[in-house]
């Protein structure tokens, strides 16, 4: 039963710093372990979210209420992340004094604005090419239409498809039990490669902004989305943290908010969260709701004009609001998948392509709490909106 308690996730999570800490030099030779558990977790990130997202919609009479009232949480949730991670970086970021990092050019792909390239991002033209660049959010919208195309078919038809999906699903989440059992290995593999390859010396030159993001980090997740969960269900926030140590602890190692999403989904769900709420809101959630984006990209904005000696205006901060939630929302659920996105914020803002260096600089090292942010901002609202519809009775069993 000991052994048990310690073969864990959170240990796991423990374990990986320590060893990264103390012992650097032997993090190449168990970096495998991470690879064969993140490619697992990969291979059943599109089915999963594929089959969940459509037996869901095709079969669920509670669709509107749970779309509806999940994306006004996402965008007032988003708006509040935003709004904190630009105060604080107004506030953190008064002193700094300007060109204290000597940053080299880096070179980006064109990211002007344009039409096709915002259709591109979330209309498919290809399923097969959507499955084999693992684009969650081009699957999300395969997904809906297909529920939505299916739920105007003759019932014979109709059940025949939203059983053979609910088939699909119940053994993806099998085949997901028995990649778990993995989980802590391939967890402490993960966080092991990761920190002790990290460059502290680059990362500390700038403790004003590691402060700024911790400050955000702390309000937003334990201070806002707790107290938020308390408001709208009247239930503890915290037996909710507890049930999350695992989904929570994934993101963490991983940066991916999609590659959490299996671990997510279980969690939730023996939590006591209604499978119509998860298969829905958690992919969504996925691609659409970053809450630790927002903050991280605002704070960081405020920062790279601060170290360009560009005074920003009232309007322009309320702009980096705007332009966070946005981006956030555009940033893709994968490692690193921010670049593209800040490097389009930088030409908006009309800051130097040579600060980008900043974002690389510091994003290896935040990306893995700030995804952490993101999934737990997905798993609050979903059981925000399981309670609310369960109260009002407007989510009847499948």
């Amino acid at each position: 039963m000991y052994l048990r308690q310690f073969y864990s996730v959170p240990t796991a999570l423990i374990l990986g710093i320590a060893l990264a800490l103390l012992l650097p030099s032997g993090a190449p030779a168990v970096a495998w372990l991470g690879h064969i558990f993140i490619s697992l977790l990969k291979l059943l990130i599109l089915p999963l979210i594929l089959v969940s997202i459509y037996s869901t919609l095709a079969s669920s009479a509670a669709l509107r209420h749970i779309g509806g009232r999940t994306f006004g949480y996402y965008v007032a949730t988003s708006a509040v992340a935003a709004l904190t991670g630009t105060v604080l970086g107004l506030t953190f970021a008064h002193d700094l004094p300007t060109g204290l990092l000597h940053l080299e050019v880096v070179i980006t792909p064109t990211v002007a604005f344009n039409v096709d390239q915002l259709i591109n991002q979330f209309i498919p033209s290809n399923v097969f090419a959507s499955l084999a660049a693992g684009n969650v959010l081009h699957i999300v919208v395969i997904a809906i239409s297909a529920a939505l195309a299916t739920r105007q078919l003759t019932d014979p038809h109709r059940l025949t498809l939203i059983n053979g999906a609910q088939a699909l699903d119940a053994l993806l989440m099998q085949a997901l039990n028995g990649v778990l059992a993995i989980a802590p290995l391939g967890i402490t593999a993960l966080v092991y490669s990761s920190l002790a390859t990290l460059d502290w010396a680059e990362i500390f030159q700038l403790q004003a902004l590691i402060w700024a993001i911790g400050w955000g980090v702390i309000i937003h997740a334990f201070l806002f989305m707790p107290l938020l969960y308390w408001l709208r269900t009247r239930r503890s926030p915290w037996q909710l943290l507890r049930a999350s140590r695992e989904p929570l602890a994934t993101a963490f190692s991983t940066a991916s908010s999609s590659a959490t999403y299996p671990v997510s989904k279980r969690a939730l769900e023996d939590f006591g969260v209604s499978e119509q709420i998860t298969s829905l809101t958690l992919p969504l959630g996925a691609t659409l709701n970053m809450h630790g984006s927002a903050i991280y990209q605002a704070i960081l904005l405020i920062f790279m004009s601060q170290l360009a000696g560009v005074e920003l205006t009232a309007l322009q901060a309320g702009f980096i609001v705007l332009l966070t939630m946005a981006s956030s929302a555009g940033t893709a659920g994968i490692p690193g998948g921010g670049i593209a996105m800040m490097a389009f914020m930088l030409t908006l803002l009309g800051l130097p392509p040579t600060y980008l260096a900043l974002y690389l600089i510091v994003d290896r090292f935040f990306d893995y709490p700030i995804t952490a942010v993101n999934v737990w901002g997905d798993l609050v609202i979903a059981a925000i909106v399981d309670v609310e519809l369960k109260t009002t009775a407007k989510l009847p069993p499948v």
